[in-house]
């Protein structure tokens, strides 16, 4: 009996051994500087996966450290640099001479001159390195083939053990090279020191954990950065070497990885909240201030968490993903304050799409904590919908639901397009998310893929039909469907996909400030209550949400289009409530619809702009606050509903329109309305690239500009004031509200004092 526990035991440390180190990890063996910092070694790493460990840079106190860990020096397979800093190769001397006394095979690996420095160890300390192998009856060529030694320019790929090892190139003060590390399906990225470097989220894409210079981290007591990161030039007019916050976000975000963490820490005392506030600005993902001896993962697979910030937000707005710039006819490059189509979508960033593979069929979104299912299965009818979700088993849960529209539209990506009937690219994540085409061989269109969600739209659509709200993944919209074949009355069959988790989503929490403004405490954002009663095309709509003065807040914005949708009440319509879908805290204007009918609701802008049709870049997405009206068989009706999204064309001839498009006759306004937002806490999430600079007063800028651009094209005689004649366009139209002492001139004064 006691044979068979000792050998139970045995067999249990063995294997739990054995599961343990089937982990890619990394250990961070010093996360110091060259200061001496007692609490802190010298920079070094120690990545290891099952038998390999590899030794990523050598600063003062690793050999200590690794004995600490029990880690031997006979079982390095690789020691890499990532740059030839004193603090950073202090010790691979001893170590090297270590790795070679204990007689293992190993990688010597790094920028130039890495083979120079071994072999200057080499003949240096060969006669020191002989006296100590004659003690164990060796000499040292009996060792000279066990190591090889690589010069790396960055670019190269190699495998030491069971770990294949990625290097790039990055930005620094003297050669220095990135490095990926990926095996058992993880991916860990060292940096090494730099300043921001395009390579480096190419070479961590999609990595698990990140591993960086902590340049720029705020030290307690003040805004001075910690590691000299400020992004200034340092004394003398020397660049300066270390990545800022805002650097080490950016690339973060752009290498969409899991986990970042932070190194290389100079003697001074961090204030962790202040500097996890500066990163937040861009990157969502986990933050981890290392320490000397910490490994990551601890255990657990890491997944990234949700800001501290948006914990008291239960509706957070997933970002729509766009980064690219447009106007209303073509792509441009980023516009600065003050020009032409500032303000759009990709000049502001939101909380970033994150997703976390359960691999159980299931995906959590790690901004809005729901879970989906990852497949959709056949098309079901809408009672079928719910009887699937009551039933399903899905990972272990039986809390399934079939989502509301403003959790569905929560996965939705203005990164996608489509050419009419023809999918592109699709509009949400299908790296995590499995999203199917229409049938073309059953003679549906490859847009006919539609998700329902379970919210009903209180009116009727087409020929008073029943209607149920879905998002359509294939060409960006989200539209009402009848819940009925109109012909056969047979129900009609549509994909549903299942969500858990976050009951409170979607669900508004509105408060009247008293000044012109309504905060949502659900989503974090402020809304302008009332729109001024104007239609504009998308291009002076964005100028003039930007140009905004309200509340005493300069800050405004045109929304992007889930910022505007969160706002949609689907409880209202004009034929039920004879109001717009939104709640009467707000004020809109009403308008007729095309027909002359009294009742209807503006469409108002957003600022995304709708990959859609033979020319791409020249649509923008609307919401539909009235009836989304279309024409059919020469008959004006609601085609879609209250509350739906579609997209108008940015500009055109304003007596031109309105018109009517595409198999439901949309009617198109192209002249729409505007409802301006800000975040309630201040920060405008300004989508600030490196070498971007933004100026203070933002307002005060862009308003000279906009009155610059205004006299460039209509000030004839050149008096610094343009009069009713000269007057153009939408100024002329509204000169007499704009012109406040009623002199027959509109002055800069003039056009900056309107809110």
């Amino acid at each position: 009996m006691r044979i068979f526990i000792i050998l139970f035991l045995v067999c249990a440390s063995v294997s739990s051994y054995a599961q343990e180190g089937a982990e890619l990890k990394a250990t961070i063996v010093g996360s110091g500087s060259p200061k001496y910092n007692p609490d802190r070694s010298g920079p070094s790493v120690l990545v290891s996966y099952k038998d390999t460990k590899i030794l990523v840079d050598m600063g003062n106190g690793t050999q200590a450290n690794l004995d600490k860990g029990k880690i031997r020096m006979k079982q390095l397979d690789g020691l890499l640099f990532t740059h030839h800093h004193l603090d950073h190769n202090e010790e691979f001397t001893p170590i090297f001479i270590r790795c070679l006394l204990g007689g293992n095979r190993f990688l010597v690996a790094g920028p130039a001159p890495t083979s120079g420095f071994v072999s200057s160890i080499i003949n240096l300390y060969d006669e020191d390195i002989e006296y100590r192998m004659r003690k164990s009856g060796r000499t040292l060529n009996d060792v000279k083939n066990n190591y090889g030694v690589k010069d790396l320019k960055g670019g190269e790929t190699f495998t030491i053990g069971e770990i294949k090892v990625s290097s790039a190139k990055v930005n620094h003060s003297i050669h220095t090279v990135a490095y990926r590390f990926d095996a058992g399906g993880k991916s860990i990225v060292i940096s090494g020191d730099l300043v921001y470097s395009q390579s480096l989220p190419a070479l961590a894409k999609d990595a698990d954990i990140l591993i960086i210079d902590s340049g720029g981290a705020i030290k307690k007591g003040g805004r001075k950065r910690a590691n000299g990161g400020s992004g200034k030039k340092r004394a003398g007019n020397k660049e300066r070497a270390h990545v800022t916050l805002e650097e080490s976000s950016l690339m973060a975000k752009k290498s969409n990885v899991k986990a970042l963490v932070l190194t290389h820490f100079v003697n001074a005392e961090i204030d962790e909240e202040a500097t996890v506030k500066e990163l937040r600005k861009n990157y969502k993902g986990e933050i981890i201030f290392s320490e000397d001896m910490m490994t990551v993962p601890s255990g657990k697979n890491i997944t990234a968490r949700q800001d501290k910030k948006d914990t008291k937000h239960p509706y957070p707005i997933v970002d729509t993903g766009i980064s690219n710039y447009y106007s209303d006819v073509t792509t441009i490059s980023k516009p600065s304050e003050g020009d032409a189509f500032y303000g759009q979508d990709a000049n502001y960033n939101g909380h970033s799409p994150s997703y976390t593979d359960n691999g159980d069929g299931t995906v959590t979104d790690n901004v809005t904590g729901l879970m989906w299912a990852k497949d959709m299965g056949n098309k079901l009818t809408y009672q079928e919908a719910f009887q699937k979700a009551k039933k399903s088993k899905l990972a272990g849960y039986s809390d399934w639901r079939v989502p509301t529209i403003k959790e569905l539209y929560s996965l939705i990506l203005f990164t996608g397009k489509v050419k009419g009937q023809h999918a592109v690219d699709f509009f949400i994540d299908t790296k995590y998310f499995n999203q199917p085409l229409g049938d073309t061989k059953k003679g549906e269109r490859e847009i006919d893929a539609q998700t329902w969600s379970s919210t009903e739209y209180v009116g009727k659509t087409m020929r008073n039909d029943e209607t149920v709200f879905g998002v359509n993944f294939v060409d960006g919209r989200i539209k009402g469907y009848p819940k009925y074949n109109p012909r056969t009355r047979d129900e009609n069959k549509m994909y549903f996909r299942l969500v858990r988790g976050n009951p409170d989503y979607g669900k508004n929490r509105f408060v009247d400030n008293g000044d012109g403004t309504v905060s949502d405490l659900a989503t974090g954002l402020m809304w302008q209550k009332a729109d001024d009663g104007l239609a504009r095309n998308w291009e002076e709509s964005l100028d003039y949400a930007e140009n905004l003065e309200l509340a005493n807040h300069k800050d405004w914005r045109l929304p992007n289009a889930k910022e505007l949708q969160s706002i949609v009440d689907y409880n209202r319509s004009p034929k039920t409530e004879k109001s717009p879908a939104i709640d009467p805290i707000f004020g809109t204007t009403e308008m007729t619809d095309p027909e002359g009918n009294t009742g209807q609701y503006p469409y108002f802008w957003t600022s995304t702009t709708h990959l859609d049709g033979k020319n791409p870049n020249e649509s923008a997405v609307y919401i539909a606050f009235g009836e989304s009206q279309g024409k059919m068989r020469g008959r004006l009706m609601d085609v879609h509903g209250a509350g739906s999204q579609r997209s108008d064309p940015k500009s055109g001839n304003k007596s031109s329109y309105p018109q009517f498009f595409g198999p439901q006759g949309d009617v198109r306004y192209v002249y729409n309305f505007v409802r301006a937002v800000r975040n309630i806490d201040g920060t405008n999430n300004l989508n600030t690239e490196p070498g971007i600079k933004t100026e203070t007063p933002k307002t005060e800028k862009k308003q000279k500009s906009s009155f610059s651009k205004m006299l460039q094209r209509m000030d004839t005689n050149r008096d610094g004031k343009i009069s009713k004649h000269e007057a153009k366009g939408k100024l002329k139209e509204n000169f007499s509200r704009r012109d406040k002492n009623r002199d027959n001139y509109i002055t800069e004064d003039e056009v900056n004092k309107r809110k």
